[in-house]
């Protein structure tokens, strides 16, 4: 661990975070003028040589957006998994997570409620999901990225975990994949954060979103969304899987990230 070594991390570790262990988290952002290692809300520098924080570390993870700096950064670490999730059911997580005690407290909503939030912002995050998958996902092959699904996750652990595993070129044996199947169950992770994690599911937008949310998410959404093997209709929202079993062709991405003001998106005053 990188930031497990630096001085913050002594008076980080007691502090109250949004979960439990998250001062250990080697966490980056990755922006146009350069890269950053941070604790949540507590304490972000810069990385004066990101090569040796690479070498520092054997896990870092990340929220950014790729941009041109990614180029240089991504290819430092020896694979690149990016996890993929419903942008409906993130759109409500994100609603309900900007009401938590620790949100509030450090980055509070200019909304009053989750519904209001949803009101006002499900748009942006629609098209968000889209940029920030469309791009990563054109650049897929260049830099090598394996794509994990969280629904996939929780409806069929052992088949995703398998394909990772192939991924990393690690081989476990069937007892050591089971427990890491036990150690990962909602209920072992909610025990650990439970702050952090509400009820481990998929297909909330079913019964939580009204029809126009979920027109609405086709419009902004839905051709990324068709590419990835995601439910459109509503009655196929508990039980298809999303996939990704071949690539989605070059042409099809630029179109639609074409379509979006990543400008505006990004720099608005809302999020």
């Amino acid at each position: 661990s990188f930031i497990q070594q630096q001085e913050i991390y002594q008076q980080a570790k007691n502090m109250e975070l949004s979960f439990k262990g998250q001062a250990e988290v080697d966490m980056m952002d990755i922006e146009e003028d350069g890269c950053y290692y941070r604790i949540s809300s507590v304490f972000r520098e810069k990385i004066s040589d990101p090569a040796l924080y690479a070498d520092a570390t054997s896990l870092a993870w990340t929220h950014s957006t790729l941009c041109t700096t990614s180029f240089n950064i991504l290819p430092l670490f020896t694979k690149r998994i990016c996890i993929v999730r419903d942008p409906r059911d993130r759109a409500l997580s994100a609603a309900k997570f900007a009401f938590t005690p620790y949100m509030q407290k450090h980055y509070p909503s200019p909304y009053s409620s989750p519904e209001e939030f949803m009101e006002n912002e499900y748009s942006n995050l629609l098209e968000r999901w889209v940029w920030f998958y469309g791009n990563y996902l054109l650049h897929k092959e260049e830099l090598d990225i394996h794509f994990v699904f969280y629904e996939r996750l929780l409806h069929d652990f052992p088949e995703e975990l398998k394909s990772l595993l192939d991924y990393l070129q690690v081989s476990l044996s069937e007892e050591e994949q089971k427990e890491i199947e036990e150690a990962v169950t909602f209920s072992n992770m909610k025990n650990k954060s439970p702050k952090h994690l509400n009820k481990g599911k998929f297909g909330k937008w079913v019964e939580q979103l009204s029809k126009e949310q979920k027109e609405l998410a086709i419009e902004k959404a839905g051709g990324l969304m068709q590419h990835l093997n995601y439910p459109l209709e509503t009655a196929e929202g508990h039980g298809k899987l999303p996939s990704l079993t071949g690539d989605i062709p070059q042409n099809k991405l630029k179109e639609m990230l074409r379509d979006i003001s990543w400008y505006e998106l990004y720099n608005s005053n809302s999020l």
